[in-house]
C-alpha cells in the first residue's frame, strides 16, 4: 500500500496499490504463483519455520512451503 494511500476496499492478496482512493496499480507475482501461495497458507506456521523459509527467491519458497511436513 502507497504513502498516503486511501484504502476503501479490501486489497487482494499481494496487489501493489496507491493513490486516493487506493487502485490497483500491480501484482507483485503472476496468478499462478498467486495461487500456489495462498495454497501453503504460510502465515499460519509457526514463528520458527517461517524464519526458514528463503523468502528472497520466490521458487525456493514455494519449493519449500508446499514441500513442509511440519503440523499445522
Amino acid at each position: 500500500i502507497g504513502t498516503s494511500a486511501v484504502v476503501t476496499k479490501d486489497v487482494p492478496p499481494y496487489a501493489i496499490v496507491g493513490g486516493v482512493p487506493a487502485k490497483v496499480i500491480k501484482y507483485r507475482f503472476n496468478d499462478k504463483t498467486i495461487e500456489r501461495l495462498l495454497k501453503t497458507k504460510w502465515w499460519d506456521l509457526d514463528e520458527e519455520t517461517i524464519r526458514k523459509i528463503p523468502f528472497e527467491n520466490i521458487e525456493e519458497t514455494l519449493n519449500f512451503l508446499e514441500n513442509y511436513q511440519g503440523e499445522r
